[in-house]
């Protein structure tokens, strides 16, 4: 458990850094959340609870917490996420930067559509967004503009797409 302390105190010093949050715990229940992704290495909710530490006495109780956060709309995701993005490719210098937009649909229903940086063979998400499996250029626009704001001035951009 002390791994787990550790690692919940780093990733409260990062997330800290500023001051988008409307609600402090948010952040706290966020950063429980990735201390049990990180150490449980699953995406499963039940499978980040023996990493948390807390007042809670059942598992249950956490699950339901991570579930609240997941689904509360006052929670803006991409609000939090661009300057921790921003501030990630703030150093990138003179070196081009690939971007790809890329879609994976889920069930035949559901299309993700992102735009990531792409780096070593990984892509990290700069912008995201699920729809239904229909995807027009109207549903991806949004991302398309969101991107350049939180890019370096006077970077070089190759932008990478799969045409279907």
């Amino acid at each position: 458990m002390e791994n787990s302390s550790r690692l919940y105190n780093t990733i409260v010093k990062v997330l800290c850094q500023h001051r988008n949050w409307l609600d402090i715990r948010h952040l706290y229940t966020l950063a429980w959340m990735m201390v049990g992704i990180i150490l449980s290495e699953c995406i499963s909710l039940t499978a980040w609870t023996p990493y948390v530490l807390g007042r809670a006495k059942y598992a249950q109780s956490i699950v339901r917490r991570f579930q609240r956060w997941l689904n509360n709309p006052r929670i803006n995701v991409h609000h939090l996420y661009a300057p921790l993005m921003k501030k990630a490719l703030a150093g990138w210098g003179e070196y081009k930067l690939y971007l790809a937009l890329d879609t994976s649909t889920l069930w035949d229903k559901y299309c993700i559509i992102r735009i990531s940086v792409t780096y070593r063979g990984r892509a990290i998400p700069m912008v995201w967004k699920v729809k239904s499996s229909n995807v027009s250029y109207e549903t991806y626009k949004s991302l398309l503009d969101a991107v350049p704001a939180m890019l370096p001035p006077n970077v070089v951009v190759v932008f990478l797409t799969r045409l279907c």
